[in-house]
């Protein structure tokens, strides 16, 4: 008895040491579930391990002395071993580091989803695995912080959600089972009123619409909400037992639906996927019990009958699917492991240019729906597959970061290239060498083409500025400029300004002003020294172009535009016998066209009769000729004009 009373106290001590509670007997079944989670917890150890759990912190509490006088004469032991194992620590640190971002960042992915609720499993996995990852990783770094306040953060978000969630679907069950509760009280109210029984089977289709509509209510409650309403309908139709004709008439409808239940179960046997063809099944299973009454004696039994057989083969193929699984899940993680292996060949060889990249981009997006899409593996292979897929996405995005990297040095030299061309052809016009360069103006335009990708706006952007100067060095080039000496280029630059301060200020205006304006200004311009042809030439195509601009601008009528245009080119061009030459002959050629479209348009008249006159055709085609004849008077006023010149 002293003995047992021993044993029985050290047990009892032993089981009271709040040390011991910190880490728990580890289970001695590995097949169990509790060693499972226990190796999850604290790590692999035996009943021989040395691990030390943390000392508590409270000095004042009967756990640390227990604690110290189990452990503290090891606690020497310990800090040379913990020396001796830091140098490990600190290689697994950044393995954890990368791990636990990955993990932070899949669990905030989870809960910010809304599919959220459906991924709950998924959700506790990763939080478990953030919880051991917290425990290895080093909380002083500032990453750790960082990730542990996010983890909690979100742990805290996900915590309020559920905790809303289901406060919301309690709230809306019991609500549920007040209606439903209600109704059956209308039902028993409708058994004691003595009324026409038409009227009351109208009001009970009523209720009995109303019940159907109605939604879930508490599981703990379900049954026996159902039986008891089950039991008043019975009822109210044992009370209308003298008109038969309505229960007939209900027992048809049961049937009509029951037979369409049946026929939507037994096209479900026709369904490749077993897994939905089950939760279907389900579903019908509760349309028939929760939302449709009984049908007439001599149908019931066959219609159970013909309904199970049909859910006894969905059944059976569920049962086949389950032994089949494994083979299934094999086949799917293969598929799985055929798309990662596609998605590590687009990352073996990089694209060159920018818009290959995007292409890739797209195709491994493409690559990665189809990877997501596969369903149904092994929890195991699960892990296996989709940490391949988050190597092989990271490497993708690696090689993918690292081009456009690369792409901004070479953007940059790219830009380079281009402004130092731009200068270039600015220094020769400059240095007025325009003649010496001609061949290299060449080698600089292709250069310019040569020069690799730039994004649009930056190629647009310089494009127009590398164009005008080009196009300035052409036209000096074309004008004799590069041929004139000191005093014909002093007399060009004199006319060149003398055509950029040319304005016209006047508010309120008539023609004739805008007209003796201009004529003071030609005729200053003719007073002035010439220089070669070809500079001339120039040199008056541009004081029009400032002239018509002006004159565009006005506020007159767009006939009296053109008319004034056209009389200051022709004082321009006076001297210019050449040009004079060209506009006559290209006035008369256009007077030839429009002179043989009349003579069509005449030829055309002589199919209508003299009471065609009111003909709709008629007089479009006499319109015509009219507006045509108009546009050759116009052309010869411009002829003579021309010719007077």
């Amino acid at each position: 008895m002293k003995d047992s009373n021993k044993k029985s106290e050290k047990s009892s001590s032993d089981s009271e040491n709040p040390v011991k509670k910190i880490i728990p007997e580890m289970p001695k079944d590995k097949r169990t579930k509790a060693y499972k989670e226990w190796i999850e917890k604290y790590g692999e150890q035996n009943s021989d391990s040395t691990n030390i759990p943390e000392m508590p912190k409270d000095k004042r509490t009967k756990a640390y002395k227990d604690w110290v006088k189990q452990y503290g004469n090891e606690k020497s032991d310990i800090k040379k071993s913990d020396k001796k194992s830091d140098e490990i620590k600190k290689v697994k640190t950044k393995v954890i580091k990368a791990n636990l971002e990955d993990l932070v960042t899949s669990f905030v992915d989870f809960i910010n989803s809304e599919e959220w609720f459906h991924k709950r499993k998924e959700i506790e996995d990763l939080r478990g695995k953030i919880n051991l990852s917290l425990k290895k990783s080093d909380s002083d770094s500032e990453e750790s912080r960082n990730l542990k306040s996010t983890f909690f953060q979100t742990l805290k978000s996900y915590s309020h959600k559920k905790r809303k969630y289901f406060n919301e679907l309690s709230s809306n069950q019991k609500e549920n089972l007040s209606k439903r509760e209600e109704l059956i009280e209308k039902i028993k109210d409708l058994i004691v009123v003595d009324e026409n029984s038409n009227k009351l089977y109208s009001k009970f289709k009523v209720l009995k619409e109303e019940w159907h509509n109605t939604g879930q209510v508490p599981i703990t409650d379900r049954n026996n909400i159902w039986e008891t309403y089950r039991h008043h309908v019975g009822k109210f139709y044992d009370f209308l037992h003298l008109n038969r004709d309505l229960r007939d008439l209900d027992y048809k409808h049961n049937y009509e639906e029951k037979l369409k239940i049946i026929e939507r179960a037994e096209k479900l046997d026709e369904v490749d996927d077993i897994i939905k063809a089950s939760r279907d099944l389900n579903d019908l299973h509760r349309l028939w019990k929760n939302e449709l009454g009984p049908v007439a004696r001599e149908f019931s039994d066959d219609l159970w009958a013909r309904f199970q057989a049909a859910s006894h083969k969905i059944h059976a193929k569920r049962q086949n699917f389950q032994k089949e699984i494994s083979n299934v899940q094999q086949v799917n993680f293969e598929k799985k492991q055929g798309v990662i292996a596609k998605m590590r060949n687009l990352t073996s060889s990089n694209p060159k240019t920018h818009s290959d990249w995007q292409n890739k981009i797209k195709d491994f997006e493409k690559l990665k729906v189809e990877f997501q899409n596969i369903k149904n593996l092994h929890k195991n292979k699960n892990k296996q597959s989709w940490n391949d897929f988050r190597i092989a996405t990271k490497a993708f995005n690696t090689s993918k970061n690292d081009f456009y990297k690369n792409q901004k040095k070479e953007l940059k030299k790219s830009i380079d290239i281009k402004k130092n061309l731009i200068q270039e052809v600015k220094n020769i016009i400059e240095k007025n060498t325009i003649s010496e360069n001609s061949g290299r103006l060449k080698v600089i335009q292709e250069e310019w083409k040569k020069v690799g990708y730039l994004p649009r706006k930056i190629s647009n952007s310089l494009w127009d500025e590398f164009k005008p100067i080009v196009n300035r060095y052409y036209d000096i080039l074309k004008s004799g400029a590069i041929n004139l000496n000191v005093d014909e280029q002093k007399i060009y630059d004199e006319k060149s300004k003398f055509i950029s301060k040319i304005k016209f200020t006047k508010k309120k205006f008539t023609i004739e002003e805008i007209r003796d304006t201009f004529n003071l200004l030609i005729k200053d311009w003719n007073e002035m020294e010439e220089v070669n042809s070809n500079s001339s030439k120039i040199l008056n195509n541009n004081m029009l172009k400032k002239l018509s601009s002006i004159i565009k601008s006005l506020d007159i009528e767009t006939n009296e535009k053109n008319n004034l245009i056209f009389d200051f080119e022709l004082q321009l061009s006076k001297a210019d016998s050449e040009e004079i030459n060209k506009k006559i002959m290209f006035i008369k050629r256009k007077i030839s066209e429009l002179e043989d479209e009349s003579n069509q348009f005449q030829n055309n008249l002589e199919f209508f009769s003299s009471s065609s006159s009111e003909n709709p055709l008629f007089k479009n085609v006499s319109s015509k000729i009219d507006s045509i004849n108009e546009k050759i008077e116009f052309w010869k006023a411009r002829l003579r004009k021309v010719k007077s010149a």
